[in-house]
């Protein structure tokens, strides 16, 4: 029987999926060609091996730890002044490149790049009426990004890490996800691809979690690994064309809720 809202009745084994978003659902697009074109735009015409060999030397030369990380995602000014410095190097290539590379490509919306296969995954959760939060440790409005994309309808909630002054693995973010969208941890799935911090946060709380292996951007991220575990990659209204993803040479895996459950969910083997 279909529902009243017109999707088949389907019986997830979640209540909710909370998402992380970088290299999640969605990845940033090539640096190398955004240095290129910010810098044509100064009047500075360079090669894509030198926008890439400049890129190189930024990344050698940046030392950040892992308390330096956290502290950067719990204001919208640390995060800034973080990635200033970082990109500070550029500024050789003519004045103004690491304020611009901030503005038009660490917090741009149109260098958020979805993986194939999020927008069908989105949809399959929506469809089996499971609801969908973007817990992200972040200092800007990713909101633009899925605005773009046409996916904002499909999430419930967002919980940012530079408007709650925390970041995961404080288990303070998913437990207000958790709130606004009426779930309990235990009946909620997070998803994402830092074991310390999105395993550290669910576990603290009860939540089971997916941790998925690294992947290119633009490519299929293996989120039907996230529709088996909810008990819907067999059932009716797949994921879209295209959308489906294919064995993967690296497992992800789950980091078992610390509720108690006795039967936690595991990733079908591939």
């Amino acid at each position: 029987m279909p529902e009243p809202g017109g999707h088949p009745k389907t019986h997830a084994r979640f209540e909710a999926v909370l998402f992380d978003n970088g290299g999640t659902l969605f990845a940033r697009a090539p640096a190398a060609e955004s240095i290129r074109r910010l810098a044509a735009e100064r009047g500075r015409q360079i090669s894509l091996d030198e926008a890439s060999a400049r890129w190189r030397a930024a990344k050698a030369a940046k030392s950040t730890t892992p308390a330096a990380r956290l502290a950067r995602n719990r204001s919208a000014h640390a995060h800034r002044e973080s990635y200033l410095s970082f990109y500070r190097p550029l500024d050789e290539i003519c004045p103004g490149m690491a304020e611009a590379m901030y503005e038009q490509y660490k917090t741009s919306p149109d260098t958020m790049v979805p993986y194939a296969d999020t927008a069908g995954t989105l949809h399959r959760l929506h469809e089996a009426g499971v609801a969908v939060g973007i817990v992200s440790n972040t200092g800007w409005n990713i909101r633009a990004g899925y605005e773009r994309a046409g996916l904002a309808h499909l999430v419930g909630v967002f919980v940012l890490s530079h408007e709650h002054g925390a970041a995961k693995p404080d288990p303070v973010l998913i437990e207000q996800a958790c709130r606004q969208l009426g779930v309990s941890p235990a009946r909620t799935l997070m998803v994402g691809n830092d074991a310390p911090a999105d395993g550290g946060a669910a576990s603290a709380i009860g939540c089971p979690c997916l941790i998925l292996p690294p992947a290119r951007a633009g490519s299929v991220r293996g989120l039907d690994h996230v529709l088996a575990l909810a008990g819907l990659l067999d059932q009716a209204s797949p994921m879209r064309a295209g959308d489906q993803s294919p064995y993967r040479q690296e497992a992800p895996h789950t980091i078992p809720s610390l509720a108690g459950t006795s039967d936690p969910p595991t990733v079908p083997a591939i």
